[in-house]
Parts: C-alpha cells; structure tokens; sequence
C-alpha cells in the first residue's frame, strides 16, 4: 500500500523534472486531495481541514485524544519524491492496515501544510500553527510576488483579510486558529537526506533530538540610479552590505560543533541590469544542536550585520527574524518504542541527531513525539534523484503499523 500511495503523490507536480509541490498551493492542495481520497468509501474517518490548512483524517467523531502519524506533502521546486511524503503514504497504510482489524480505534493521520516555507520562509508552517507557535507579525511577511501570507490565507478561505488601521493606515493582521483534534502521541517517518545510516550500515535512524533552526531575513535599503552614469563615491547601492555579509557567512560557525549556517535565498530591486539596487534582501538561516549554540551563532550574526561594511551614506541594513524552532528532544518512550520493533524484526537500527527540521518539531511541543529515518541512496535530498530502497520504504510502512498498534493498546 506505501508504494501504491507513493506512486500516486509522485504524478502530482507543478514540473516534468523533479516533484514541485509548493506550500500553500493548489498543488499541495491536489495532493491533499489524493491522500484524503484514500479513505473517501469510509463513513467513520473524517476529513478535516483546519485553518492553517492542515489536513487531518480522522476515525472518529470526537476531539480525541487520538494516535497520530503523519508528515508533509509540499516540496521545494524540483525536489524530490519521497521527501514528507514517506511519511505521508507511511501513516495512510498503517491506519489502513489498523482499521481493518480495529475498526473503531482512535487514530488519525496529519497532513501538514507548506513543511518547506519556501514562499514566505518560514518554514514549518501549519505544524506551528497546530501547535501555538505562529505570531500576527508573521502574516506580513511576503512572497517573491510581494504576495502578502496573510492576503494569501485569505484568498484560501484559512483566515480573515488584513485590514488597515484608520488611525496609523498599517496593515492589521489576526490568526485565528484552534487544533480540531487532541494528540495522544505522535509518530513521524522520514528519509534521512544525509549519509550517516548508509555509512553506518544500518536500515533505521532513531532521532534522539532534533537540531534547532533560526531563519533571518537581511533587509538593506539604498537608492536607485543609472549604472552607467551615477560615479562610485555617489553610490547609494543596497546590494553591496548584503553581499559583503553573506561571503562572510561562514566564518559564524567556526568551533561551534555540529553547526551550519546557509544563505539560501536572495534578491534585489529593481531587479534590472543598468540600475543600481535601491533594494536588497537575504535569507539566513543557521541550525546546531544545542540552544547555547544557536544563541552564540545568532550573537555573531548580529555582530556581522552591525559592522558589515562597505556601507554608503544612506544605506541601511536590517535583520528581521523570520522562523525559529529550538532544539528539540523526542519522547524517549516513543524512541524507544521504535526501538524495540526494530529489535523484534531483526532490524538494525542507530540513535541519532536529525540536523534537518522536521514538522515532529512542533508535535513535541504538545505531545510526546518520535521520529525515525530510512537510508536515503547517496545520502541526497531535495533534487529529483532523492531516492530509498524499495525495501527500506516498505520497512517504513510496516515500522508504522506496529508502532500504531503497541500505542493504541496503551491508550485503550
């Protein structure tokens, strides 16, 4: 059933080479759509679609507290295939496998909204809504399309339009939001997207831990002019201080063990070949293991914007936080759980620290929350040739199933 899902999700895509399936869009809705219609002959599982635009299948008629799987279906563009959506096709065949023998047990699959955040940058989005975390001010943050999230939102139906202040006419944004379900335990699979199982040899990674991640939008504002005419000492260029910051980028996580920092994103305007930048933007995003870390990296950062030079008269420099989730621990009961399945099924299995973010992040800061890895083939991610071994995601599905019905006997 895993690969029957999978194969489905995979035709729903944006581009020929690669899978793009943006958050927030109507083809992260498409395969919103195909999931729920997995249990679209059943007349106990509802779907519910909430006002992040998460979607939640749900057996039941109550608020729960409910055994919950689940993971993302959005993708960078040209990404890859299995990336949230093993997770995904994980959580729909071991709910299908447990209500055929359990037909009234409480459990649900969640389907989480624009995981990604590449739009707006902000990744993890519904899961953050699901779990408290998303502020009012991150409603203005806009698209390379100067779309407005909070506009967006709107034009989906998710919340109210922004309206404007009489008194000091800036935009007034609200999110209104609460969780339709209860989670008893959650449950997330996942590839790996990096090479430590593969070097390692073994079939399945335990996350003990999840890296934190702190996401930064650099703003720097200058003035526009010819480029042909306008003589050097009278440059007011944006562009410059950003880009004389983001070469420096790399020095920032120098001692700092396990930590990474990426410039991943940026752009200018007016965008034309003649004209000197009145505009300039960066997205910086950096990730450790440990909040003392990321403090530290972030401490540096401030530190590089503050005397980035060279900077003309006129030319200011902004860093505007975007996203942040911390370093976040997985339930032991759960790891350990997984980890005991594995044991009985002669599995190979590894503790390990996931440095990419994942939505369980959130989960765990409402319910205890696990997540585990299959190998990914090359250790690669995010590009069309992402990749698991067919037996590696069966595996997935049937690690899923168990672990459904070890924590449904708890519950019950």
């Amino acid at each position: 059933m895993i690969h029957q899902h999978l194969k489905k999700f995979k035709t729903i895509s944006a581009t020929k080479e690669g899978i793009t399936r943006l958050g927030l869009s109507e083809w992260e809705d498409k395969a919103h759509a195909a999931a729920a219609a997995v249990f679209s002959r059943s007349r106990r599982v509802k779907n519910i679609r909430d006002q992040a635009g998460n979607t939640f299948l749900v057996n039941g008629d109550g608020p729960g507290p409910y055994v919950v799987m689940g993971s993302h279906l959005d993708t960078v563009p040209n990404g890859g295939w299995l990336d949230g959506a093993l997770g995904v096709a994980a959580a729909l065949a071991a709910m299908q496998k447990v209500l055929r023998k359990h037909r009234n047990a409480p459990v649900a699959v969640a389907i989480w909204a624009d995981e990604e955040g590449y739009r707006f940058g902000n990744g993890l989005w519904g899961s953050r809504a699901f779990a408290g975390k998303v502020s009012e001010q991150e409603l203005l943050l806009r698209d390379w399309e100067g779309t407005l999230l909070a506009e967006l939102l709107a034009e989906l139906g998710l919340q109210k339009k922004p309206r404007r202040s009489r008194e000091t006419g800036e935009l007034v944004t609200k999110f209104a939001y609460k969780p339709p379900i209860e989670v008893a335990v959650y449950a997330e699979a996942h590839i790996e997207q990096g090479r430590q199982l593969i070097d390692a040899g073994k079939r399945v990674g335990l996350v003990t831990h999840v890296s934190g991640i702190r996401r930064w939008r650099l703003e720097s504002m200058g003035e526009t002019n010819h480029a042909g005419t306008t003589p050097m000492r009278e440059r007011r260029d944006a562009l410059v201080p950003i880009a004389g910051m983001v070469g420096r980028l790399p020095q920032l996580v120098r001692g700092v063990t396990n930590g990474v920092i990426t410039c991943g994103a940026m752009g200018v305007e007016p965008g034309v070949a003649n004209v000197i930048p009145n505009q300039a933007w960066a997205i910086v995003e950096h990730r450790a293991p440990t909040d003392r870390d990321q403090d530290e990296i972030a401490r540096r950062l401030k530190e590089l914007v503050a005397t980035t030079g060279p900077r003309a008269p006129g030319v200011g420099l902004e860093m505007l936080p975007i996203a942040s989730a911390p370093p976040t621990p997985m339930s032991e009961a759960v790891t350990s759980r997984f980890e005991e399945i594995c044991h009985k099924a002669g599995v190979e299995s590894m503790r390990m620290v996931s440095m990419a973010a994942h939505d369980v992040m959130s989960v765990a800061q409402v319910a205890p929350a696990g997540l585990f890895f299959i190998p990914s083939i090359k250790g690669v991610s995010h590009r069309p040739d992402e990749d698991s071994r067919g037996e590696d995601i069966k595996l997935a599905g049937d690690i899923m199933h168990r672990w459904a019905l070890a924590e449904l006997e708890r519950v019950l």
